[in-house]
């Protein structure tokens, strides 16, 4: 009888591919759970549970039954979210307290969170579906977004308040707990911040360049190394730390966006949650650090490292291939100067590719020979991207 030890990964879309595989290298046995049973995590997976697990009292039911000796989410908040509700009642590691997870993941939460303790995070107000609303409080343009959503998914940005009713209604139709918040628009240039925290300070950290050029609230072009100066990362970095510390945060990844206005960065939003669309495989191809690693080891009771040496860095954009508009895929291709191009293909020729922020093509990752004409080129990806239709191109 084997004594190999039992992880279950929640989660079985192209996104968390790479952390099945991490989780092999630790000679675990690994079982998956998601509802599509076309998702490649269950081609690979030493056994495939078909179950919704967004639903926290599924994924509970599974649990139960299976006696897993570890859960580890994958790449979106309604798997980290079922994750910590489980793990609060059974004790799994590598997880905040519930409550905790709430404030980082809920958008309201987070804003109320960032205005008690004096962190740089934009203005805000908070609405329930029905609830009476006062936007006056509030500087023009505004962000109006669910409490819930991701990708982008039901953003609007508004610059007068009679656009406002059809932009609660938008927002509020892409959110599950049917709430709103609204906050200040801020001006500047998007970034992600990956910190691995130890004992509530950060052990290592990685920040990106962040566009969105296609669907305005979903990034879909990024760089490593970022352009950003130390100013700005060390002012981020303290905030972490000071978040980490009121929060009592566990060990692990804290991913963090945030817009540097000038000098000044805007925290966005927090998340716990490994990030999609192989993220981590842009860092690893950058530095040699293996970040699904670091990001996976707290949930299987292994220890980070104190250290990690980085090589010699290397200049890669990350591109998330989307429309506009929907199309029947029939082949695509690239013309940017770059020194070496990964393609990792996500729809085959003659399938349907909806509008974005709802669907991708393929993830492109590409290497360039210095940091220069990365930073120059990365805002522009999309425009090297031909992607033919029948008879034509898009």
């Amino acid at each position: 009888m084997t004594n190999q030890k039992r992880a279950l990964l929640v989660g079985s879309s192209f996104s968390a591919s790479p952390i099945f595989f991490t989780l092999k290298r630790f000679d675990l046995h690994v079982s998956v759970c998601g509802n599509l049973k076309t998702d490649p995590c269950h081609q690979y997976a030493d056994e495939s549970f078909y179950i919704d697990y967004s639903k926290p009292e599924e994924l509970l039911r599974l649990v139960e039954e299976h006696k897993f000796d570890y859960i580890v989410p994958s790449c979106n908040d309604y798997a980290y979210m079922s994750c910590v509700a489980v793990a609060e009642k059974h004790g799994y590691l590598g997880f905040d307290k519930l409550d905790t997870a709430q404030i980082l993941h809920n958008k309201r939460e987070f804003r109320k969170f960032a205005e008690k303790t004096s962190l740089s995070a934009p203005k805000f107000i908070h609405q329930k579906e029905g609830a009476t609303l006062d936007a006056s409080t509030l500087k023009l343009p505004l962000l109006v977004k669910p409490v819930d959503s991701f990708s982008g998914r039901g953003v609007t940005k508004i610059s007068k308040l009679s656009d406002l009713q059809e932009a609660l209604s938008h927002a509020h139709a892409a959110s599950r707990s049917n709430e709103v918040v609204l906050e200040e628009f801020i001006e500047g240039n998007l970034h992600s911040h990956s910190a691995f925290i130890k004992d509530k300070e950060i052990l290592f950290d990685f920040f990106v360049d962040e566009y969105c050029t296609v669907y305005p609230y979903q990034v879909n072009c990024s760089n490593y190394p970022s352009g950003i100066s130390e100013k700005v990362r060390s002012s981020v970095r303290t905030q972490i730390e000071q978040l980490a510390s009121k929060l009592e945060l566990s060990d692990g990844l804290l991913h963090t966006q945030f817009i540097a206005s000038g000098e000044t960065p805007w925290i966005i939003e927090c998340m716990r949650r490994c990030p999609g669309d192989l993220y981590g495989s842009m860092i690893e191809l950058s530095t040699g650090v293996d970040y699904t690693e670091l990001y996976v080891r707290p949930f299987i009771d292994q220890e980070l490292p104190q250290n990690v040496p980085t090589p010699r860095e290397k200049y890669f954009c990350r591109h998330t291939v989307s429309r506009d508009k929907p199309l029947v895929n029939f082949s695509f291709s690239y013309r940017f100067p770059a020194t070496r191009v990964d393609i990792v293909p996500l729809k085959g020729s003659g399938e349907i590719l909806e509008k974005a922020p709802f669907d991708k093509l393929a993830i492109i990752f590409a290497e360039f020979s210095d940091q220069e004409s990365m930073l120059k080129i990365a805002p522009e990806l999309a425009q090297f991207i031909d992607i033919r239709k029948l008879g034509t191109q898009a």
